[in-house]
């Protein structure tokens, strides 16, 4: 569900005043490549600073006849500050030009928000999990519609290795390895970053970073937090070093061992099975070995258990800071 509004105002606004008001508030033109008819201008407004922005506010501005109207909109998975800045909008623009403003909610009536603002840390999470949703949606996606309708292109390994190292499907299933693990470390690195950012225990862990000169230099210039340096400083492919990492941040914070508790009652577990799938991703990468026995029914699974890890992780993290891990993906 979106959010829509739409503001008509007085007859004597000028466009280059209303174009100033809303450089005020924030927005930034941005191009969506469609041409719309008496559309004169097309914004966005993204909060980055403390994770404020989910999705952003988008805003057109219309001229018809010498009529201006001002168009906003905030898609599905707003976030609280999304929404007060919608409306911090709508209000701007009736009390400096006047007119009216029509919402879902009638006319002249804003929004409200559905309860408090989550804090800027639970917020941090709550995207780096969002983004690691979206992310998984790709590789679901492929595995759908790829295809591989070749004589050779067998769901199962056959047996003999020759054949099927040449087999598509099982080299397809295998090239996946590689991605799935880059968007768990993105997931960790990301939320390490939200972690640092407000720990109590930030002072001291930073105090064990260990950063290059170059990555010294982009934090004096401005060009890249601390926070976000001291994560490039890490490694979180393995289970084992993500839960290291989280370590740093506070000892207390055991990521490890959510990830090793049983699962489905399988003898390996979570923290196990992910580990043997950085092996064959290493391998695969550094020496182009490929596991034949990568069925699709074992890329499912690896699929699977990596979701299932990251909530581990995330209600672990939400646990331990004390707030609910939100999941409107």
């Amino acid at each position: 569900m979106s959010y829509t509004s739409e503001s008509v105002l007085s007859k004597d606004t000028r466009l280059n005043q209303v174009r100033e008001v809303i450089n005020l508030l924030g927005y930034q033109k941005v191009d969506d490549g469609l041409k719309v008819p008496n559309r004169t201008d097309c914004m966005m407004w993204v909060e980055d600073v403390d994770y404020k922005s989910w999705v952003g506010v988008e805003l057109d501005i219309y001229r018809e006849n010498g009529q201006i109207t001002v168009s906003t909109r905030s898609r599905a998975g707003r976030s609280y500050w999304d929404l007060t800045h919608q409306n911090k909008t709508l209000k701007l623009l009736k009390d400096m030009f006047g007119g009216h403003f029509e919402t879902d909610a009638g006319r002249n009536r804003y929004w409200r928000p559905e309860g408090k603002p989550p804090s800027h840390m639970s917020s941090g999470c709550f995207l780096a999990r969002w983004r690691f949703n979206n992310a998984l949606i790709k590789p679901r996606l492929y595995l759908m519609q790829r295809g591989l309708d070749q004589q050779n292109a067998r769901p199962q390994p056959s047996g003999l290795e020759i054949l099927d190292q040449m087999n598509p499907r099982l080299f397809s299933n295998n090239l996946l390895l590689p991605y799935l693990i880059a968007i768990w470390e993105e997931y960790f690195k990301s939320t390490f970053v939200a972690l640092m950012k407000y720990s109590e225990h930030r002072e001291s862990a930073l105090k064990r970073a260990k950063l290059s000169q170059s990555q010294l230099e982009a934090i004096a210039s401005g060009y890249q937090g601390v926070e976000q340096a001291f994560s490039e400083s890490l490694s979180f492919q393995r289970p084992s070093n993500v839960g290291n990492n989280f370590k740093l941040i506070d000892p207390k914070l055991d990521i490890a061992a959510a990830l090793r508790k049983p699962y489905r009652r399988r003898k390996i577990s979570l923290y196990e099975s992910i580990e043997k799938v950085v092996e064959l991703r290493n391998n695969f990468v550094h020496a182009g070995e490929m596991d034949t026995g990568m069925t699709d029914k074992a890329i499912e699974k690896v699929i699977n258990d990596i979701e299932v890890a990251i909530d581990r992780a995330y209600d672990t993290i939400g646990k331990h800071y004390k707030f609910s891990p939100i999941r409107d993906f």
